[in-house]
């Protein structure tokens, strides 16, 4: 019964560290632009957050636990560098904005449009500093105190949604859904903190008394079950929400503006409050829980000489700061810079999930190297038009209409280094 117990709070409370500003701005807005195809959406969608996230935290546990061991098999360095940059982009730089931004342009600005955005920022952050200051018992707070408030929420607008009549939906506005979800899976950053959210698993489990590697294993699988269970249900009821009030939706419409007219359309007066509600605890639990993994991996990174403390006041004061830039200024940036990691991310993902496998651990240098080489090469012929006629030859690269071009050099990478190890195993 404990197990059972233990396995609902933590993977309650990594659904809410997971269901950000991302998560609710981006399903929606899908549904809206895939019509009567909403149904390809959400496959599209739940291939690259979904399916992947639950991978990815497999993968993790059954490579010892920490992304130090699961990218290690690479290189030392690259193991480091990579998680530096990871922890960037779900931290300070990109996600942690991200989530005070949203709060305030969905939650805030619509019912309070006298409140200056620096303002509620510097309180957002504030509060949340509070909770990460002590990172002890993180997992139960979030389980316990917040997360009860977002389900609550969240469910309320999808059962609405569901009960109301139906609306003719309107052909889809996009002539690949599939692939426009699938690469809109990539915005919401889960994959990448599904790699690091690991780690803040196994420190509540250590907290429970799981102390065996084996244990922990288990535990850490079964509570991201229950944790994407509950993703895979919301993500489907926002795109279907989405879908269904596609027709009442005005071209040119932002991310954070479609989602509060959907939730205004079935609430009325009541619908500011709803979102507001909704969109600041799915933003704050996802701050507290990156939060305190990103201070936590740059204290043990740096053996403490920069304290948990330290980090955390950088984090939030580096976080406030970006967050006034605006959510469709942070989004516009991420595009490129998650172009590059998640390929990487995804084939070792792959790579540690078939480990056992893997007899030559070259393989993941190959692999990777090659991955790494082509996304390098797409951000950089994307970002001159000088080089068209380089990104047109990379474009017919197969796959690359589903932005996996990289598939074909990542395999070709994988022979060159096997065919090398071949080579000096006969010498």
């Amino acid at each position: 019964m404990k197990k059972f117990k233990d396995i609902v709070v933590i993977g309650v409370a990594l659904f809410a560290m997971f269901f950000g500003a991302g998560n609710l701005i981006f399903p929606p807005q899908l549904g809206v632009l895939s019509g009567d195809s909403w149904l390809q959406a959400i496959m599209g969608f739940f291939t690259t957050d979904v399916s992947l996230s639950i991978l990815a935290i497999i993968a993790i546990a059954k490579s010892g636990g920490t992304f130090n061991s699961f990218a290690s098999k690479v290189g030392p360095k690259f193991s480091i560098v990579m998680g530096i940059i990871i922890m960037l982009i779900i931290g300070p730089l990109l996600a942690l904005p991200r989530t005070g931004a949203v709060s305030y342009e969905m939650g805030i600005l619509p019912i309070f449009p006298g409140i200056p955005q620096y303002i509620f920022t510097l309180v957002y952050f504030g509060i949340s500093l509070l909770f990460v200051i002590n990172p002890k018992g993180i997992i139960d707070k979030i389980a316990v105190y917040l997360t009860p408030i977002l389900l609550i929420a969240l469910v309320s607008i999808i059962v609405k949604n569901i009960l109301m009549p139906d609306n003719i939906m309107p052909a889809a506005k996009l002539t690949n859904v599939y692939t426009y979800a699938f690469l809109e899976g990539y915005q919401t950053l889960d994959g990448l903190a599904a790699v690091i959210f690991a780690g803040i698993i196994l420190m509540g489990l250590k907290e429970k008394g799981y102390t065996d590697t084996s244990s922990q294993i288990k535990m850490t699988i079964k509570s991201g079950l229950v944790a994407f269970s509950i993703i895979g249900f919301v993500y489907g009821g926002l795109i279907y929400l989405g879908a269904n009030g596609a027709s009442s939706i005005p071209e040119g419409m932002s991310r954070t503006e479609t989602f509060m007219a959907l939730v205004d359309r079935m609430f009325g007066q009541y619908g500011l409050w709803m979102v507001a509600v909704t969109v600041i605890f799915a933003c704050f639990t996802t701050t507290v829980g990156l939060t305190t993994t990103v201070a936590e991996y740059f204290s043990e990174l740096s053996n403490n000489k920069l304290s948990y403390r330290f980090n955390v006041v950088t984090i939030t004061l580096v976080s406030f700061v970006l967050a006034n830039l605006g959510v469709e200024q942070i989004v516009y940036f991420s595009g490129p810079i998650l172009g590059i990691i998640y390929p990487a991310i995804l084939v070792l993902i792959v790579l540690n999930l078939f480990d056992k496998y893997i007899t030559y651990k070259g393989i993941y240098s190959g692999v990777v190297g090659g991955t790494l080489g082509f996304s390098t090469l797409m951000f950089i012929c994307k970002s001159f038009d000088s080089l068209s006629a380089a990104k047109d030859w990379l474009s017919s690269f197969p796959m690359s209409t589903y932005e996996m071009g990289w598939l074909i050099p990542a395999i070709f990478g994988g022979l060159i280094a096997t065919a090398f190890y071949k080579i000096k195993t006969v010498r």
